[in-house]
């Protein structure tokens, strides 16, 4: 009976002991996963960010820069429609 009572114990250690092994590497899998998806998921946010960021840049320079063409068009055409009334 000792025999049967030591062999169970040392089942029941063993088994402890790899269970205990067992959760550390599920536990150590399941860091490095979140930490790439966390990686992962920053760099998006970043490559975002940036594109909202340039795509915001871009429509304000146009729109100023659409501005800026339409009044110097303007001013241009006017001196030229005086000389062509001028002409007349």
């Amino acid at each position: 009976m000792k025999t049967l009572t030591a062999l169970l114990l040392v089942s029941v250690v063993s088994v402890g002991i790899t269970t205990s092994a067992q959760a550390a590497t599920i536990t150590d899998t399941l860091t490095e996963v979140a930490t790439t998806q966390l990686a992962e998921l920053s760099n998006t946010i970043q490559q975002q960010a940036k594109n909202a960021l340039e795509k915001t840049a871009a429509e304000l320079f146009f729109a100023t820069g659409s501005e800026l063409a339409e009044q110097t068009v303007a001013n241009t055409a006017k001196p030229g429609q005086d000389n062509a009334a001028k002409k007349e």
